[in-house]
């Protein structure tokens, strides 16, 4: 009976546990309590219980660790804003563009390169702001033609809306610049207006201009625009006189001068015999002994000078009877009066406006 009633109790003992442990896993097993039945003591308490497994430990919950939001990245300074040139004075804003164009210059035209003297063409010709010609024409007028030539493309740009100030620069290059097809350049520029063609500029070249030159170059240029109103002007600069002072000679004097020097004269005694009939005679006489030197030398004098001659010079312009030609369509050579008779007819009157005073401002 002791086998039973062990196996008995052992498995009431696991049957209650596993109850209790199904129920609530993390309490401790309850206790079994004795059987009045049964005559012997509690088993579990005398006999070891049978081994089982334990159960695996649940391990505590680990919270998530949740990333936390990454810090925003500060965005980088701005760049120093450079200001708009509306807001700067007038010096600023030539400067700020100075150094535009300059740099335009520097980058792109120099050398070289075509594809980049194309970009910097571009570039230059992209500029719109007549606060830019005076900075344009300080780079790019210089000794490069080619720079030049861009000089007056952009110019012309500017011309054709009207700028007063790139009109007047296309004026001075098309009787300035030392190249011919430059001032043609420019003067077809300038033919670009339509309404009123500026040429005030040239014609104060042909009317006040004291080189030559420019004169003759003016008259050209005035032709070429078809500007009746200088053809009185150049009647007057068909031929003009210049009075020139030469420079006084420096003679070189060489006198010739010859003389003789003398000192105190001294006498003494001398015996001179003479003959006479029969016989002799001797004279004392006083002779007077004199020193003499004679003096033969030529001096140079270079202090002496010749009056200068007042000369007149006259010259005659081939170029401005040639455009006094296009203009009149009529040729009297270079005979100032038989033009000024031409224009007092009803022809030339009708050819020529009559005289007004020329309007320039000074910019």
């Amino acid at each position: 009976m002791r086998p039973v009633a062990i196996g008995l109790a052992a498995v009431l003992w696991l049957a209650v546990g596993h109850a209790a442990w199904s129920a609530e896993p993390s309490a401790p097993p309850a206790p079994v309590e004795k059987s009045a039945a049964s005559p012997w003591p509690d088993a579990a308490a005398t006999e070891p219980a049978a081994p089982t497994e334990p159960a695996a430990p649940v391990a505590p919950a680990v919270p998530v660790a949740t990333p936390a939001p990454a810090a925003p990245i500060p965005p980088p300074p701005p760049a120093p804003a450079t200001p708009q040139k509306s807001a700067l004075t007038p010096d600023e804003v030539y400067n700020q563009w100075l150094k535009d164009v300059r740099l335009i210059e520097i980058n792109y035209l120099r050398g070289g390169d075509e594809k980049q003297w194309q970009a910097g063409r571009e570039k230059v010709l992209a500029i719109q702001d007549e606060a830019a010609l005076g900075p344009l024409v300080q780079v790019l007028y210089g000794p490069s033609a080619r720079n030049r030539g861009l000089l007056i493309e952009s110019l012309g740009q500017f011309a054709a809306r009207q700028s007063k100030v790139a009109l007047a620069y296309l004026q001075e290059i098309a009787v300035g610049d030392g190249s011919g097809s430059h001032r043609g350049r420019a003067v077809e520029a300038l033919k670009t207006v339509k309404d009123k063609r500026p040429t005030e500029r040239l014609l104060v070249h042909l009317a006040l201009d004291e080189v030559g030159v420019f004169r003759d170059r003016a008259a050209v240029a005035l032709a070429a625009l078809d500007e009746k109103r200088a053809v009185r002007l150049m009647v007057e600069r068909l031929s003009t006189e210049e009075v020139r002072w030469p420079t006084a000679a420096e003679v070189a004097v060489q006198p010739d001068f010859r003389f003789q020097s003398t000192g105190e004269p001294k006498f003494r005694h001398a015996v001179v015999q003479v003959a006479v009939p029969g016989g002799h005679a001797s004279v004392t006489v006083d002779l007077p002994e004199v020193d003499a030197v004679d003096i033969a030398t030529t001096v140079f004098n270079p202090f002496r000078r010749l009056p200068p001659d007042i000369e007149v010079v006259v010259t005659r312009h081939p170029d401005v009877l040639a455009a006094l030609k296009t203009l009149t369509g009529k040729d009297f050579g270079y005979d100032k009066v038989a033009c000024t008779r031409w224009l007092d007819t009803p022809e030339g009157q009708k050819i020529v406006p009559a005289w007004e005073p020329i309007s320039l401002t000074i910019q």
